[in-house]
């Protein structure tokens, strides 16, 4: 069963604060090998879901039910939100979580798109056929 909008957006901010204080008290474990840095990269990335989740549903709640999510200033100001907090445990990180964050935002636009969009039918156009009569 899914939450109302302004519910959502409380739920969405409250795991993205818990999820971005768990990336700055295990920074140096985040930082110290290769397999950690990408962990911290995909956590930047979920941080990024769930922070454009937050956001949209708020502007949903607020202002319009059928509020869409835009590339200017939504998914700018997410994507910067959780580069710069991906930036703050290592600089490798924000690389991992910027290709995290397309892969995550393209299927979100598919699920959206398959759960949101209407099917359209296409018209069948019938030819006539060409045949002389004598």
């Amino acid at each position: 069963m899914a939450l109302q909008p302004m519910t959502s957006s409380i739920v969405s901010f409250a795991l993205s604060l818990m999820l971005f204080s768990s990336m700055q008290f295990f920074k140096v474990q985040l930082a110290s090998s290769e397999i950690f840095t990408i962990l911290g990269g995909f956590m930047g990335s979920v941080l990024f879901v769930l922070l454009l989740t937050g956001f949209n549903n708020l502007e949903n709640a607020l202002l319009d039910d059928y509020f869409q999510a835009k590339i200017f200033p939504e998914i700018i100001l997410t994507l910067g939100c959780a580069l710069m907090s991906s930036a703050m445990v290592h600089r490798v990180c924000v690389t991992v979580c910027f290709c995290f964050s397309l892969m995550h935002l393209y299927f979100v636009n598919r699920v959206s798109a398959g759960m949101y969009n209407a099917p359209v039918d296409t018209p069948v156009i019938k030819q006539k056929s060409k045949k002389r009569k004598h």
